[in-house]
């Protein structure tokens, strides 16, 4: 998958140049296509609702710290989506509640243990651009801990470090070749070199002399008049680059496929050619964003839930994403009409396309209009 990164470097310093800025233009296209890559799942995350599933009001309350304002200085929006971003670039992240509010740490130390719970302290939360060192020790039950692996991702993260390294060398190389002038001495077949002396007579001398005496003039601070032999020219040597747009467009296209494959986003959704009757974003939220959904889902039920809750009241927490995916409600219409006639309300069906709960008495009132009862079944819903 990674090919274009380990490319044969052998060729000749007049191409140098080239090589690096294709490898310069290689690695900002990566840096670009995994950049777009965590904000199209770090944003699925952060537009969807996070809800908790209970009776219990007290829980309920903590929907608004989860989605709207998590601490005093990050909406939920930004804060999901640094904490999705951090998650598939270092695989972890531990957020910190903190007085009811929520804070992302961007480091800690914690303890090894395995059969008993483990202990996080030398804390530093990071919020809005800032940073903050608490000295406070917190047990596994008392932090939300994320985790979420991509061997892919990592992969691919780690050959774009390499291509960095191979640049610089590059780079250093080239720098050390334009900080020493390099010029072409053009001569005859049989040219014959002579230097003139002070009394004003020419004798012969070697290539080799001749050279360092030019050299030596080229060197020098003073203001010089280089005299022009006979079939002799000296001229400047330039190394120059041409990177056609056709070739950074192609590699564009192959960098934004790889990168879509490493994070199981589908190639249509990442460059943009969703048709009509495409399954891509669908595809893209069933790959790409439920596994993250999914560490959420698990870590904030086991912290906000517990054991108990969730084998008796089957109380949990998870990521709605079907606020996600925009709904037409006139193509949808009719669809929306069934989830009707099968008992849903009108709020609720006005939730899912994301208009304003009317929170009245015929809002909340179902009507069955169709009779899924088993067959024989006196208790069976009848037609209104």
């Amino acid at each position: 998958m990674f090919n274009f990164l380990f490319q044969d470097r052998n060729k000749e310093i007049q191409s140098l140049a080239e090589v690096i800025s294709l490898d310069m233009a290689k690695v900002n296209l990566s840096k670009l296509a995994i950049e777009k890559a965590m904000l199209m799942i770090a944003k699925a995350i952060a537009k969807s609702d996070i809800l908790i599933q209970t009776d219990n009001k007290e829980k309920r309350k903590e929907e608004y710290r989860l989605n709207i304002q998590p601490n005093d200085h990050e909406c939920g929006t930004v804060f999901w989506t640094e904490v999705v971003k951090e998650l598939l670039t270092t695989t972890e992240v531990v957020i910190i509640p903190l007085g009811g509010k929520y804070y992302r740490a961007s480091s800690w130390q914690t303890t090894d243990s395995v059969l008993t719970e483990r202990t996080y302290r030398d804390i530093t939360l990071t919020c809005a651009g800032y940073d903050y060192s608490t000295y406070k020790s917190f047990r596994s039950s008392e932090v939300i801990h994320l985790r979420y692996d991509n061997a892919r991702i990592r992969l691919y993260l780690q050959n774009v470090v390499g291509q960095y390294d191979k640049t610089l060398e590059a780079v250093n190389t080239m720098m050390r070749l334009s900080s020493q002038p390099r010029f072409k001495l053009k001569t005859g077949d049989n040219q014959v070199f002579a230097e003139e002396l002070d009394d004003g007579t020419k004798r012969r001398t070697t290539r080799s002399k001749y050279l360092e005496k030019i050299k030596r003039l080229l060197e020098s601070d003073e203001l010089l008049v280089f005299p022009e032999s006979t079939g002799v020219t000296l001229e400047s040597m330039q190394i120059t680059t041409n990177v056609k747009a056709e070739e950074l467009a192609k590699m564009a296209l192959q960098i934004n496929n790889e990168v879509a494959n490493a994070f199981d986003i589908p190639e249509a959704v990442f460059n943009g050619n969703i048709t009509e009757k495409s399954d891509a974003t669908n595809e893209f939220i069933t790959y790409a964003v439920s596994p993250i959904a999914e560490v959420i889902n698990d870590t904030l039920t086991a912290y906000k839930i517990g054991i108990n809750d969730y084998c008796k009241e089957k109380e949990k927490v998870m990521v709605w994403l079907a606020r996600f995916k925009h709904v037409d409600v006139v193509d949808s219409a009719v669809n929306l009409d069934k989830l009707r006639g099968i008992g849903f309300n009108y709020d609720e069906i006005r939730e899912m396309v994301g208009y304003p709960l009317l929170n009245t008495e015929f809002s909340q009132a179902r009507a069955l209009t169709k009779n899924y009862g088993e067959e024989d079944n006196s208790n069976a819903a009848q037609e209104t």
